[in-house]
């Protein structure tokens, strides 16, 4: 059993990490960056947002350097970039909680 669960988690692990080749179109939404890009791990929560973020995190710098460098399991968006991250920050920020 063991030998099927460890490869089964880095399986999962990995789905979501890395460094991802999406490039948005030059008209596209903010929204429809993050339907294309993001949706697929970051799902809604029950109120409708998607994050909870810290005061330090609630800016749409602090957003985009996440979005173009990824994380731990969040791949980078390295050909996210100008209008298009400004879009997709502000538009994340809209759609979050954040800390008062």
């Amino acid at each position: 059993m063991k030998l099927i669960f460890i490869p089964v988690i880095g399986l999962v692990l990995s789905g979501c990490a890395g460094k991802s080749d999406y490039s948005p179109p030059a008209d596209a939404t903010g929204e429809a960056i993050f339907k294309a890009a993001c949706l697929e791990c970051h799902e809604p929560k029950e109120d409708g947002t998607f994050f909870e973020l810290g005061k330090e995190k609630a800016t749409p710098s602090a957003i985009a350097e996440t979005i173009n460098k990824g994380g731990f399991t969040m791949p980078a968006f390295p050909n996210i970039s100008g209008d298009a991250m400004k879009k997709l920050s502000e538009y994340v920020l809209a759609n979050s909680k954040t800390a008062e």
